[in-house]
């Protein structure tokens, strides 16, 4: 039998160039050697700003740039995170076997909520690695596709799981990342940050023409 893997995209906008290279086309790739749930990561997407409206056609425009990219159905199974309740229950009753201080810990909880100084954080930023690990042990997933920057969230979610095995008995497998073999894509315009789509001038949308695409790097670092 094949392992079984999971990993999804947040559906927040046009996807760009690390996007593409660092999940995307892995998916792609990997969709052949293993059992792959492959989401959108829709829930994951409500702890930013957004527009209501906005968010189906976000939704539906990522399910678009899977099948596009030569995700297939027959091979994999992709799905929307919203539509399988069980992945916010189990979220619900993971919260209560994880120390707070391992969410307080989190490099991007700390790196974002630094940037939004201004703005009010909120909790579904800090308890976003708490979903990921409900995401992720749903299904019993041995490997979770992920760049570098996601590594400790996996990290947790093994530890989220060990937790639970030790208070309730084995059952959840302890999962591993798998990481991509493309470098992280950093900003055009601060090389010491990755691609964002909330910087527009710091990435390449995989939707830009080539005239845009020249502008860009003619203005990049």
């Amino acid at each position: 039998m094949k392992e079984t893997i999971l990993s999804g995209i947040r559906p927040t906008g046009k996807l760009h160039l690390g996007n593409y290279l660092g999940s995307l086309s892995n998916f792609v790739k990997l969709q052949k050697d293993f059992d792959g749930y492959f989401f959108i990561a829709d829930l994951h997407s409500l702890n930013e700003p957004f527009e209501a409206k906005e968010k189906y056609r976000q939704i539906l425009d990522l399910t678009k740039d899977y099948l596009a990219a030569g995700l297939d159905p027959k091979k994999c199974v992709i799905f929307a995170q919203s539509h399988l309740p069980e992945h916010s229950e189990l979220a619900i009753i993971l919260q209560n076997v994880v120390p707070v201080s391992f969410l307080y810990r989190m490099t991007q909880f700390k790196e974002k909520s630094t940037d939004r100084a201004n703005e009010k954080v909120n909790a579904g930023l800090l308890f976003y690695p708490i979903l990921m690990a409900a995401d992720i042990l749903a299904y019993k997933a041995a490997k979770v596709p992920v760049g570098a920057d996601q590594t400790q969230h996996v990290e947790l979610a093994r530890d989220i799981a060990g937790f639970f095995n030790n208070r309730f008995g084995q059952t959840f497998p302890e999962p591993k990342p798998l990481l991509t073999s493309i470098p992280r894509l950093m900003s055009l315009i601060d090389p010491a940050k990755k691609m964002s789509k909330s910087v527009p001038g710091s990435v390449v949308l995989l939707s830009d023409t080539p005239e845009i695409i020249k502008q860009k790097l003619r203005r990049a670092v």
